[in-house]
């Protein structure tokens, strides 16, 4: 499984806000590329960086933790392990399962992809010429008409509570839309200051959100078999 949050930042889930902090600068010079780090590695810790400092975002992905902890007392054992398993296939194939994945997994993993299909082609037409007004208009509407997308994806996913039985995938797709959001923070910055940083970070952003995607397109299959 992977790390949560927390994890990430070496830290207890009840640590309080200055030794989250406190980690997380640690854990920064340790691990930036400038000093020989990761670069996975490094936007894994700044990923648990904008979320565990943002009291809202934090509040919504300690529920999801929660959630998912309450399911996990079969210490060490595979999530493919267990929805094979009769015991667990019986439950995922729930009505209050199919109905979450039918309207809140699927609608909110569709406009998701609406967000980072375009960006290569949007990216592509804006390095024609960055400093030409029409090309940064068109790139910044692409911005801001996929935040509102994202803003209509969180509502969405917070309509209904994620089942018990795949909490594991409810936090995938948290994540997953989490990384969307963020990625749209540093393109924007980009357009205030021309930055490349800024412009990097949302691409490795998006990059990650699509990993997710690969994975949780993998486990709704197992799920649904």
């Amino acid at each position: 499984m992977n790390k949560n949050l927390y994890e990430e930042l070496g830290i207890k889930q009840n640590a309080n806000q200055g030794e989250i902090k406190s980690s997380y600068r640690l854990l920064v010079k340790k691990h930036h590329p400038d000093a020989g780090g990761e670069k996975d590695r490094f936007l894994a810790i700044q990923n648990a960086w904008e979320i565990l400092n943002d009291p809202i975002k934090k509040e919504q992905y300690d529920k999801t933790l929660f959630s998912l902890n309450q399911t996990s007392n079969f210490n060490n054992e595979n999530w493919e392990e267990k929805v094979n398993t009769k015991k667990y296939s019986s439950k995922i194939k729930d009505n209050e399962v199919k109905n979450w994945i039918k309207n809140i997994y699927n609608p909110t993993n569709r406009i998701i992809s609406q967000v980072i299909k375009p960006l290569s082609q949007e990216i592509k037409e804006l390095s024609a010429d960055p400093y030409d007004e029409e090309l940064m208009d068109n790139f910044c509407s692409y911005i801001s008409f996929s935040q509102k997308k994202i803003e209509k994806v969180y509502k969405l996913y917070n309509s209904i509570s994620v089942p018990n039985s795949i909490s594991f995938l409810g936090l995938d797709l948290y994540h997953c839309f989490s990384q969307v959001k963020d990625a749209l923070s540093e393109l924007d910055k980009y357009t205030q200051g021309y930055v490349d940083d800024y412009l990097f970070d949302g691409k490795e952003m998006m990059k990650e959100a699509k990993r997710i995607q690969t994975k949780m397109a993998y486990d709704k299959k197992t799920i649904i078999s």
